[in-house]
């Protein structure tokens, strides 16, 4: 499973293509993983999620064993195969981000990479520098001493 991690600003061109930088494309280590990226509207934080195959595959299995009806699981289907797409890294390390889904998220041509551990996060650099980052950097700031503290135990799920 590859560790991305590390903040990437890139430009997004007129085509809608992203560049991926080689230290993210370097911790795909599967070959099955390699030359292509599931990516996924990530509406409850704004942003979009770029998935190994393998990782999209687990996060969807993970998502759809914790829905408790048949209703449910069958609006998450419906949520993840309109709003996730397919896509190929070219021979210059870009990806073409599809229209529909920067729309959704109001990804404008300038934008951040955000390595996640197993995924990666695409933001619209603005929203990120003026929101999201802040918001994570107070959740850290708060809650540091908790989540440094050796004794300190995840339940099961909570990462």
């Amino acid at each position: 499973m590859p560790n991305f991690d590390g903040e990437y600003p890139h430009k997004i061109d007129s085509k809608g293509r992203l560049f991926v930088p080689s230290r993210i494309l370097e911790e795909i280590l599967e070959p099955a993983d390699q030359g292509h990226f599931r990516v996924m509207v990530n509406k409850a934080e704004g942003c979009l999620d770029l998935h190994t195959e393998s990782g999209y595959e687990a996060f969807r299995k993970s998502a759809l064993s914790k829905e408790r009806t048949a209703r449910g699981a069958r609006l998450l289907r419906r949520y993840l195969g309109a709003n996730t797409r397919k896509i190929k890294i070219d021979a210059q390390n870009r990806i073409l981000l599809p229209e529909d889904l920067r729309a959704r998220i109001c990804l404008g041509k300038e934008a951040i990479l955000v390595g996640c551990g197993s995924y990666i996060e695409i933001w619209d650099a603005k929203i990120y520098q003026e929101t999201a980052f802040p918001d994570a950097d107070t959740y850290y700031g708060a809650e540091a001493a908790e989540l440094r503290n050796p004794d300190y135990v995840p339940e099961e799920g909570e990462l």
